[in-house]
């Protein structure tokens, strides 16, 4: 009788702790949301990351907030403003600046020394494009260049050998004019321009000694001699046929078709687009420096992106959950990298040996990509003069560089007309 008692009442008690434990699991889980942008390929390795990270930390559950690149800034902002701002957040770091100002951006200073985060494994670039001052808003995500991409095939039928990693501007430009060619209604061109975003007519600017702005940001410069003198010669060479009209180019996939296509011999890709080329059975292309001159030979960009915190979390419980998966996500040793490496995402963020062992598959192109990307990162890199206002900024000067390479207007008529504009959103967003 008693050991049936004593059966009954543990029977009881156990169901009693597995309730309460089940309770009190169900009230631990704390939900974050983390905001990102991406393609398909792109939101696959992201649900892969969440994943994992939910399983090794199951009082956390992460709810993803996507939307592709060109429309995931605005829409970020518009969840900022309507204080629906995600917990963890990916911003480009064109924008960084813009986040930081409106203070949307946590200030995780004091996590990164509480938890001993050794930021000296990150390259060093990238930690430039998560810093206000000495103090950090986020961890660099997508430490990369935008690199050159070269078409072999192209380049071995006109008997052109593949160009070295200290290649110079007048060399680009003779392989250029050499690989556009029209024959009947085929028509190939030496280079495509992405005319989507500023950077991709400042490495052309840099190598002529001109800049967007002066050393201080604050001062318009694209209508100085240097850069207008080159600006103009981009759009000669488009008038001649030698870039492709840019207009052709409403994103970087239709200028990675065009390449896939045998269209286009060299593009300045970023490591999305090389993936994409990689997907494509049967190119072979490989990746250099942008070319720069023996007086202006660091022109490559060389950039980061960062992923913050909302500065608006206060709950101590989702603020800790927050920060627990950006570690996982993005800092030096944990699985994010790791899982990123593996899903050939990203070049390392961090200078790791065994990350690029992960990354490198030198069975596929581009063979030359740690090579290629080291040389950059130590002596080819140049990089963007973000400031608040880019977006404002980006918005009057694209659509007069399209002006200008259609050839509506000559490129010091075009610059000089938007140059007082430009210099009003400097002085106000300063």
């Amino acid at each position: 009788m008693f050991k049936r008692s004593l059966l009954m009442f543990t029977i009881c008690l156990f169901g009693v702790v597995m309730s309460f434990a089940a309770l009190v699991s169900a009230e631990e889980v704390v939900t974050i949301q983390y905001a990102f942008w991406g393609n398909p390929a792109a939101i696959g390795v992201e649900k892969d990351i969440i994943e994992e990270f939910e399983r090794t930390h199951p009082t956390i559950k992460v709810n993803p907030i996507v939307a592709p690149y060109p429309e995931y800034h605005s829409k970020l902002l518009t969840l900022i403003a309507g204080k629906q701002a995600p917990d963890v957040m990916r911003v480009d770091s064109y924008y960084f600046a813009d986040f930081a100002k409106a203070k949307a951006l946590m200030d995780i200073t004091s996590l990164i020394k509480r938890d001993n985060l050794p930021m000296e494994k990150y390259y060093p670039a990238g930690l430039l494009d998560v810093k206000k001052g000495n103090r950090y808003y986020g961890l660099p995500w997508s430490t990369a260049p935008l690199y050159v991409a070269i078409n072999l095939k192209m380049f071995k039928e006109a008997g052109i050998p593949i160009p070295s990693i200290d290649w110079k501007y007048d060399e680009f430009l003779k392989i250029m004019r050499q690989l556009s060619k029209r024959e009947g209604a085929y028509r190939q061109y030496g280079y495509a321009l992405y005319a989507g975003s500023i950077s991709y007519i400042l490495p052309f600017v840099w190598g002529n000694g001109g800049d967007l702005f002066d050393k201080s940001r604050r001062k318009f410069t694209l209508n100085n001699p240097p850069a207008v003198q080159r600006i103009q010669e981009v759009a000669d060479l488009i008038k001649e046929g030698v870039i492709a009209d840019p207009a052709n180019f409403p994103s970087n996939d239709v200028v990675v078709r065009w390449i896939a296509n045998n269209q286009v011999a060299m593009a300045m890709v970023t490591m999305i687009e090389i993936l994409s080329l990689q997907q494509i059975q049967g190119v072979e292309f490989e990746v250099l420096p942008f070319p720069g001159t023996a007086k202006y030979p660091n022109v490559t960009i060389y950039k980061s992106n960062v992923v913050g915190l909302s500065a608006t979390i206060k709950d101590k419980k989702k603020k800790e959950a927050a920060w627990t998966f950006l570690k996982f996500l993005r800092a030096p040793g944990e699985r994010g990298e790791v899982l990123y490496m593996k899903a050939k995402r990203m070049p390392p963020t961090c200078d790791d040996p065994e990350l690029w062992k992960i990354f490198t598959d030198l069975s596929k192109p581009p063979r030359m990509i740690v090579e290629v990307t080291n040389a950059i990162a130590n002596k080819y890199a140049h990089l963007l003069p973000l400031r608040s206002g880019w977006l404002e900024v980006e918005g009057v000067l694209l659509p007069q560089l399209q002006r200008i390479y259609s050839g509506q207007v000559s490129a010091q008529q075009g610059l000089n007309e938007i140059a007082p504009k430009i210099q009003e959103i400097l002085d106000r967003t300063n």
